[in-house]
């Protein structure tokens, strides 16, 4: 028995070290990509333990070992203007701007890269069955509700990707220049590529394949009568429920009410001016 133990538990240490080393980040920029593995992350020098005290994937304080997303990025041909596309293994796409990845170790909020070790897996996410966040999580550390995109915080991260900014890799989403710069839509724009490019393409633009085209077959304002609209936003399923359900509730804090009625305007604006 002793000597089966003492097998199985070899086994299991050598399954759980190759489920380390299989796990594999891509990162490229626009000249050349690369494949990293959580051991290797795990074995930089720059790599080191974070505690994030109100985690909102887990809802409760979480501690990892993670590297800051300046160490991540160092060189790559990448820019403050620039954008770092994040892309899920569940086909979550976001684009992130690099200026908040490439701060000073002084700024805050600071984003770090947590990096799940195959020996010491991460518990389950609440309400997803044996999903954790692994095997990367993009995570933001002294950072206050609201302050950074709740879409920015991405976890099952497959690969990232030095980009344009999406207003310049899909001008169709843009508005034109003559309309006037007080203009709801322009904010409304904005809005959209922060809270919902990630899930939502705009007549093929995006990346993000989770939720529905917004403008194909329809825009949702010509289905939604206002206010269902607007209770949808706050709380999905308040309206409308399923067992696949993956659309976020939009609390005040993450969407005020200006910024609402902004995003509307311009899903308005470009029903009418597609």
């Amino acid at each position: 028995m002793i000597v089966l133990r003492a097998s199985f538990s070899l086994f299991l240490a050598v399954v759980l070290a190759g489920a380390a080393q299989s796990q594999t980040l891509k990162i490229a920029d626009r000249q050349a990509s690369k494949t990293v593995t959580a051991q290797q992350l795990l074995a930089d020098p720059a790599t080191r333990t974070v505690t994030i005290p109100n985690d909102p994937v887990y809802g409760r304080s979480m501690t990892y070992r993670a590297l800051p997303a300046v160490e991540l990025l160092k060189g790559l041909a990448i820019g403050r203007e620039d954008y770092v596309e994040f892309a899920a293994t569940d086909k979550f796409s976001v684009g992130v701007p690099a200026r908040l990845l490439l701060d000073s170790p002084g700024t805050r909020p600071r984003a770090f890269l947590a990096i799940e070790a195959g020996t010491e897996p991460w518990p389950a996410i609440p309400d997803r069955g044996k999903e954790t966040a692994g095997p990367f999580f993009l995570v933001w550390q002294d950072a206050k509700r609201g302050e950074i995109s709740s879409e920015y915080w991405v976890y099952k991260l497959a690969s990232l990707e030095v980009t344009d900014s999406p207003y310049k890799r899909w001008p169709a989403l843009n508005v034109p220049d003559n309309l006037p710069s007080t203009h709801p839509a322009r904010r409304g724009l904005d809005r959209y590529v922060t809270l919902c490019i990630s899930c939502h393409r705009f007549n093929g633009a995006g990346e993000g394949e989770m939720g529905p085209d917004l403008a194909k077959p329809m825009n949702p304002v010509d289905y939604f009568q206002p206010e269902a609209f607007r209770k949808f936003l706050r709380s999905s399923k308040s309206v409308r429920d399923w067992p696949e359900r993956k659309m976020p509730s939009f609390v005040e804090d993450m969407l005020s009410e200006e910024d609402m009625e902004a995003l509307i305007a311009w899903l308005t604006y470009k029903a009418r001016h597609p």
